[in-house]
């Protein structure tokens, strides 16, 4: 079809098939009017250059599946498809190529079936069922449909059911290109470890180990390969399907709804179907299921509402996914802290496609009776799912549910850990959805045995005492590069003790809000913690306490430093700060009147920020001091003065 001596280029690939189309021919008027045509659709390098090809082109034919009125075999095509050579700009054949024939028995009594199926297939070389062309076996008549080899060997899609076989064919020829899920037909012996999780109705779901694991495109590579030993959920239907095969259709027929593609991308990983051979039930494999129709059609509508591949995907979680569990807030609900093993979805913008964090800390939110009703559980759900520039604040990763108590489970990222009450809880949810840039403070509950190396720097009559320390895990920052939060460990913080905070959770919350979430904020409030030992509530800030000195040891005069501090706007402003004696060196008076007036050296010097070092720093200078006499007597007299 394609003489050698003149290479095709892009540019003129249809005016020759214009030109030579007499140059090959199925001797059937309606197969190659049928070619012809979808030749005439090339319009890109991507697309298969579909034709006709002699029988004699096929070695090596070896049978590969067979159901009904379809044979499969792979085979060797001598000279192999056309395809565009990107290094030698020009177009020449994948010679020696190995290739699927599907066998169309008595496809010759009908050549509008056999165009039919022809039409299902893609003839884009980044389809999973690329379509190459048409033959037929002289001997037998049939025709014979050419596929790429890997799409069905890999993918075998018999069942031993047409209809089934059909439906699982028509979800391939669905994929648009390498990175959809494959569907397909999973032998039940290829299932191991089978342990029911869940009961609901008419379906019974089972955890279990998928020896040979879905199927993915590895760019690496440019194949696809198997994910072993995966952990799937088996979805059973146990109303009589092996008797109705429509009752089953109907029931696969939601997995087109599962698999809803956005971006691109299949949003639930629905992998296939599978059969028990002992009571013929059949059984859909997934990544997950709560077997709880109202809890999956929630988790399904909240998997719809991404707009990217950075959103959260949302996801039912396994409970025994859940490692090291140790409570962490109990008053009305109890929280506690895990591993979870496999970890959160996230999109690999190297390998194009779905991966796992493994091992990531979360947190999780029991809902006592929340089994008694699932509208309260998704009621609750709700309430921590607002979107914020496209990303879910609330890192809410999906649901699990205790086995043992049957309670359901809010899997939470760490960063929205709970105290435990819930007037403060929501408190902190507020602020973190107060949140619209990526430098702001992420306002969080911190668990104290974060911190280490506490020491006490400042005590202020019996209200507060503060303390400095390091926050092992860290405040959490937007990574730019890898656009996911991280953390930076090991930072020193600033821990401020409220005495007898645990009586009145609303003075602290007042005392937080007082605060502003911006990075570039002099004081900034990383979130609030409780001594365990005494039930003080801790508001946990950045460092600026060790660069600003603020404890006089008068409670009005702290908290009036405190207001100046936090109504500074830039790094400009003037850091008003209590001042030590001891750092007066060299006073000299210089004015008697009403109040006395002394020039000084100021050793350590006001703090000022540093453009070049980006910091804050100090330097001695000369300052004026003014003495305010009776002072003592009214402090409001010093604050008005000030």
């Amino acid at each position: 079809m394609f003489p050698q001596k003149n290479p095709l280029k892009s540019s003129n690939i249809l005016k020759y098939l214009e030109k030579n189309l007499i140059c090959w021919t199925s001797r059937n008027e309606k197969i190659d009017n049928f070619i012809q045509e979808i030749q005439l659709k090339f319009n890109s390098e991507n697309d298969v250059i579909f034709e006709w090809i002699p029988y004699n082109q096929f070695n090596e034919i070896k049978e590969i599946d067979k159901n009904g009125l379809r044979t499969v075999y792979s085979a060797i095509w001598k000279d192999g498809p056309i395809f565009y050579n990107d290094q030698y700009n020009k177009y020449t054949r994948d010679s020696n190529k190995k290739v699927s024939l599907k066998c169309l028995h008595n496809s010759q009594d009908s050549i509008d079936f056999l165009i039919n199926e022809a039409k299902m297939y893609s003839t884009k070389y980044n389809a999973f069922l690329a379509l190459y062309g048409i033959s037929q076996n002289p001997d037998t008549n049939d025709y014979i449909l050419l596929v790429q080899y890997n799409s069905i060997n890999i993918a075998k899609w018999f069942s031993g059911n047409e209809k089934i076989d059909d439906f699982i064919q028509e979800m391939q020829l669905k994929m648009r290109d390498h990175y959809d899920n494959v569907f397909e037909w999973i032998p039940y012996n290829h299932l191991d470890k089978i342990k029911e999780t869940g009961k609901h109705d008419s379906t019974i779901v089972y955890s279990a180990i998928w020896k040979d694991g879905p199927l993915f495109y590895n760019n690496w590579y440019n194949e696809y390969t198997r994910d072993p030993n995966k952990k799937v959920a088996l979805k059973y239907y146990f109303h009589n399907s092996q008797n109705s095969i429509d009752f089953l259709i109907n029931k696969i027929n939601e997995v087109k709804k599962y698999s809803t593609k956005r971006f691109n991308r299949v949003i639930w990983d629905v992998y296939g179907l599978s059969q028990n051979p002992n009571t013929n039930n059949y059984i859909l494999v997934l990544e997950w299921a709560s077997g709880n129709e109202k809890i999956d059609d929630f988790i399904q509508e909240m998997q719809l509402k991404r707009n990217s591949h950075n959103d959260i995907i949302f996801e039912w979680i396994p409970h025994d996914q859940l490692d090291e569990i140790e409570e962490i807030g109990k008053s009305p609900i109890t929280v506690h802290s895990a591993i979870w093993n496999n970890g959160p979805l996230f999109y690999s913008n190297l390998d194009k496609r779905y991966m796992r964090e493994s091992n990531t800390n979360v947190a999780l939110k029991h809902l006592h009776s929340s089994q008694n009703s699932i509208e309260i559980l998704i009621s609750e759900l709700k309430k921590h799912l607002t979107s914020i520039f496209g990303r879910k604040v609330a890192k809410i990763y999906g649901i699990s549910q205790n086995p043992d108590t049957s309670d359901y489970i809010l899997v939470q990222k760490n960063l929205i850990l709970m105290s435990g009450i819930k007037k403060l809880d929501d408190f902190i949810q507020e602020m973190q959805l107060k949140i619209n840039h990526y430098d702001d403070a992420v306002f969080e509950w911190i668990p104290y045995n974060q911190f280490n190396e506490i020491e006490e720097i400042g005590k202020n009559t019996n209200s507060i005492t503060m303390y400095s320390a390091v926050w092992k895990d860290g405040q959490l920052l937007y990574n730019y590069q890898y656009k996911h939060y991280t953390r930076d460990s090991s930072i020193e913080v600033a821990l401020r003790c409220l005495h007898n905070s645990e009586d009145s959770i609303d003075s602290l919350i007042n005392e937080a809000k007082k605060y502003l979430p911006k990075k570039v904020a002099f004081a900034i409030l990383y979130g609030i913690s409780q001594n365990p030992d005494t039930n003080d509530y801790i508001l946990v800030q950045n460092n600026f306490i060790n660069l600003a000195n603020w404890i006089s040891g008068n409670e009005k005069i702290d908290d009036f430093i405190q207001e100046k501090l936090l109504k500074r706007n830039n790094h400009k402003d003037i850091v008003f700060e209590w001042i030590p004696y001891d750092q007066l060196d060299e006073i000299e008076e210089i004015d008697n009147n009403d109040s006395t007036v002394y020039h000084t050296m100021l050793k350590d010097g006001p703090l000022y920020y540093d453009d070049w070092d980006l910091r804050y720093t100090r330097k001695s200078r000369k300052v004026v001091l003014k003495y305010l006499y009776n002072s003592l007597n009214s402090v409001d007299s010093l604050i008005n003065e000030v």
